[in-house]
């Protein structure tokens, strides 16, 4: 009896083992936690981050910008619109955009456009972090500036000066960017527009992607 025991407890080590490696040496944890981490709503802990809206060209974890936004800066800056499925100043900030770049799109859907902004191109990716890819939904760390961790929250990458080369510069605001309302946001969120289009249009003939 105790030998079948011993061979019992070895069996359970031998797969406790490799379910171990599996989790340590490849790509499955990452994956299964990215998708059930989930990221706050910052309406729902009636939190209004203090947002600094000054760009800068450091992201947020030290990780390159995603290809999907390197590949649209070089027609214009883009703009990220980070939601989740139960947010309610996510559903309140929807309009807001939609209003903005003149789009229109469903709440899951994974939609991007380039439209025009004062004459001038503007790439907006609207993401739902959960109907999304790995890659995108990684975009959040990247760029959640202010490391809040949570949603609605909105990121604008521009083209910026530094140091003799032109590079990948952004701002991130969140909730209602410390305003009372989503009209009142979607005033400071225009005026962001217009400073990223003016920048880029200042940096764009030495960008060298």
């Amino acid at each position: 009896m105790s030998k079948i025991l011993v061979i019992q407890v070895g069996i359970m080590i031998l797969i406790s083992g490799t379910l171990g490696g599996m989790l340590l040496y490849s790509d499955i944890y990452e994956d299964v936690y990215s998708k059930i981490v989930s990221v706050l709503c910052l309406s729902c802990l009636k939190l209004e981050p203090r947002t600094h809206l000054d760009f800068t060209f450091e992201t947020a974890n030290g990780k390159p910008h995603p290809d999907f936004v390197l590949d649209n800066l070089t027609k214009g800056p883009v703009f990220l619109h980070y939601r989740d499925d139960v947010c309610p100043g996510c559903d309140e900030m929807e309009p807001i955009m939609k209003e903005i770049f003149g789009v229109n799109y469903s709440m899951e859907e994974r939609f991007y456009k380039m439209v025009k902004f004062d004459n001038s191109n503007i790439t907006f990716i609207h993401i739902n972090l959960d109907h999304t890819d790995k890659e995108k939904r990684n975009s959040f760390f990247i760029y959640d500036k202010d490391h809040i961790g949570g949603v609605p929250m909105f990121a604008i990458v521009t083209l910026g000066y530094d140091r003799n080369f032109v590079k990948p510069y952004y701002t991130t605001g969140y909730g209602y960017l410390e305003k009372d309302t989503p009209e009142e946001a979607k005033e400071i969120l225009i005026k962001v527009i217009k400073d990223a289009i003016n920048i880029y249009d200042q940096n764009r003939e030495g960008y060298k992607p």
